[in-house]
């Protein structure tokens, strides 16, 4: 399958170039085609110009002349003469003229008449003359002779022409051919870049300095593209990493256990709840922290949150938490508040943090909401000592804990800092309070 895609790759590349070597063939066959036809229109224009020698047969002639005044024969060819008045109705025509000719007004004298496009002139060339008193004088001649020679003329020269046209449309194919050539080279060069590109070296891109111009925002959103796809790469390699380490040890406790009551029949049941509870939670931070590693970020896709009966809601199911541990739990929330995020991802983050609060925390816990200026800050502290400045940013590393042996997962405050920043904010501790955090959201009005 990959060959038969490398196949069709090939001849979609290959029929671009023929795509454009026969686009430009066809303009210079066109170009040659047009040439040819003004040639022969160039041959009628050289009739005209001989027939405006005619004036020499109506020199000092005027309308109150006959038409028989005019000499019938002129360089051994027939004229013939039709005459208007100066209103354009006929006066008069030769009488060995089966009919009149149709009148034609003639051009100024100082008209320059640049453009002679006729490469049907006819058989027969019409010169209209002005006479003084205003009347025209149409002057007509068949000049089958003249034609005749003039054809065989151009004939002759378009054969003599047909033996450089040919080489030139072969060179003129070889250049075209050339400079597609050098122009899809660092294409074809930035191809077998692109073709490299893998998790062995996810960090190579598709030059951009070399590339045509109308093939840049191409490679540009390949290479975006490519950026993506090595983020999420990365973040999949990084949860496989942690998941491998992490769940390590306590399935290493769990089998265990689970061979001690097997060799004892007596399994020790509260235990190894325990050991599955945290388990499970452990599985669950990790299957959040690899959801928010996406990075689809709620301000991009507009979606709103009420905060304050979102903060709320969040106190009133972890009540009975602080209720069985004889913990205090204090909420001041503003009314109306709302801000950018998902809802669930920030009713994940505040559990989060409470549950870090009560955990971890002594006495009291303070919940806070409120509005400042175009942020909407949380904070929830407690009592107890906090974290020393100097390991405060440490605390947001993945499976950092703040004592070693607790029994947290070390996942909850990496998860609210992703949360929190994919929604466009921002989560730290309090200077002042080391053991209150403050999450400040873009508020959403």
């Amino acid at each position: 399958m990959p060959a038969l895609t490398d196949g069709k790759l090939t001849r979609s590349r290959r029929s671009l170039r023929l795509r454009i070597l026969v686009a430009l063939l066809l303009v210079f066959v066109l170009g040659s085609c047009l040439s040819a036809m003004h040639t022969y229109g160039t041959r009628d224009d050289l009739r005209r110009s001989i027939l405006l020698l005619a004036r020499t047969v109506s020199e000092g002639y005027s309308a109150d002349q006959p038409i028989s005044a005019l000499p019938r024969y002129h360089a051994g060819s027939e004229m013939e003469y039709t005459l208007y008045g100066p209103d354009g109705s006929l006066h008069s025509f030769a009488d060995y003229m089966p009919q009149p000719r149709r009148l034609r007004l003639p051009a100024p004298e100082d008209h320059d008449s640049w453009w002679h496009w006729s490469p049907f002139g006819g058989q027969v060339i019409n010169v209209p003359i002005a006479l003084p008193d205003g009347s025209v004088l149409m002057v007509s001649r068949n000049d089958a002779a003249e034609r005749a020679m003039l054809n065989q003329l151009l004939l002759d020269r378009l054969r003599h022409s047909v033996l450089f046209v040919i080489p030139l449309g072969l060179l003129a194919a070889g250049l075209i051919l050339a400079l597609l050539h050098w122009t899809l080279r660092p294409v074809r060069r930035a191809t077998a870049l692109a073709a490299e590109i893998g998790p062995q070296a996810p960090d190579q891109r598709i030059p951009l300095a070399d590339l045509p111009r109308e093939v840049q925002p191409l490679a540009e959103a390949a290479n975006r593209a490519l950026d993506r796809l090595a983020s999420a790469y990365d973040a999949s390699q990084r949860f496989i990493a942690d998941a491998a380490h992490e769940l390590r040890t306590p399935l290493t406790v769990l089998d265990l256990r689970l061979q001690d009551a097997r060799r004892s029949g007596n399994p020790d049941w509260p235990a190894l709840e325990q050991e599955m509870r945290q388990l499970t939670r452990l599985v669950e931070q990790l299957l959040a922290l690899a959801r928010q590693d996406e990075g689809q970020r709620a301000t991009a896709t507009g979606e709103r949150t009420a905060l304050s009966r979102l903060v709320r809601e969040v106190a009133a199911s972890l009540l009975p938490l602080f209720e069985e541990q004889q913990r205090a739990l204090e909420v001041a929330v503003e009314d109306g508040l709302h801000s950018n995020g998902q809802a669930e991802e920030l009713r994940q983050a505040l559990v989060n943090l409470l549950e870090n609060a009560l955990l971890h925390g002594q006495g009291k816990v303070r919940l806070q909401a409120r509005r400042n200026g175009q942020w909407v800050e949380v904070s929830v502290g407690d009592e107890g000592q906090g974290v020393p400045p100097v390991q405060q940013e440490a605390m947001f590393e993945r499976f950092r804990k703040g004592r070693q042996g607790s029994s947290g997962t070390g996942l909850g405050l990496p998860i609210v800092r992703r949360v929190v920043e994919n929604a466009g904010g921002s989560v730290r501790f309090d200077a002042a309070l080391p053991s209150t955090l403050r999450l400040s959201l873009p508020a959403a009005d």
